[in-house]
């Protein structure tokens, strides 16, 4: 049976939005709903940059096989009053987990190194015709990128600690507190890019399973922002050139 490998930071990194909505209208009383206590079910309400097109939303889970891959729909939910209560099944098949590649997590702690993880759902819109036209995401945008997203683990596992890369003068950093229990968890994602110094820059991601208190997460529905000529819509530093030269690597074992 082939295994999958994969860095733990890039899993997380290609599970999460590529852009930064500089602009758009939303509801200021909004902070958007995480279940917290029941991560399996999540709650979007007061939907920034939402659409009347939207009729569905659906949750997609990445799997790969061989030279093969794709994502398919594992919960859907009808969007009704700017928002939608979808439940995410209790289990997920093993053609969606990955098992982590140790040997790019130096400095983390991790206390079961043969655990799986998928890569987070991606949440979809759907028109009436059932074509996608765009995804959800419940964030904050500032100066900073605030997200939260949910993972799937096949066995309870702590995460900790901090892993330091230096490439042509750019540093990367990934900080991670998460303790993951069996099924689904909700993770907090932060990414920052500083200056450290004359000539040092570096991007520095944070992973926790604990929700900060500071951050007001919004529902942001990223298509209709997109068309829309009053939102400023850039790209996201986090993607950067050490995640991926980080590759999904797969070896023969029983």
């Amino acid at each position: 049976m082939k295994k999958k490998f994969l860095n733990f930071g890039l899993l997380l990194a290609l599970g999460l939005t590529t852009t930064v909505l500089n602009s758009c209208d939303k509801d200021d009383d909004n902070n958007g709903s995480a279940n917290s206590d029941n991560a399996s079910k999540i709650t979007a309400t007061n939907v920034a940059c939402s659409s009347t097109q939207i009729k569905t939303a659906k949750a997609t889970a990445y799997w790969e096989s061989g030279d093969d891959y794709s994502s398919d729909v594992i919960a859907q939910a009808p969007y009704q009053n700017n928002g939608f209560i979808l439940e995410l099944p209790a289990t997920l098949g093993d053609k969606y987990l990955f098992t982590i590649d140790m040997d790019d997590m130096e400095g983390i702690y991790v206390s079961e190194n043969n655990f799986k993880s998928s890569f987070p759902v991606i949440l979809r819109g759907y028109n009436g015709d059932d074509n996608e036209i765009g995804y959800f995401y419940l964030a904050e945008i500032n100066w900073s990128w605030h997200e939260t997203s949910w993972i799937f683990v096949d066995r309870d596992v702590t995460i900790k600690g901090e892993n330091v890369d230096e490439i042509y003068g750019y540093k990367y950093i990934e900080k991670y507190d998460l303790t993951l229990k069996k099924g689904w968890n909700i993770m907090y994602s932060n990414d920052e890019d500083k200056a450290e110094g004359y000539n040092m820059y570096m991007h520095v991601s944070t992973y926790s399973s604990k929700k900060p208190s500071e951050v007001n997460y919004t529902w942001y529905f990223y298509h209709n922002c997109y068309d829309n000529s009053s939102a400023n819509v850039v790209l996201k530093p986090a993607k950067n050139s050490k995640l991926f030269s980080s590759k999904l690597r797969g070896n023969k074992g029983k």
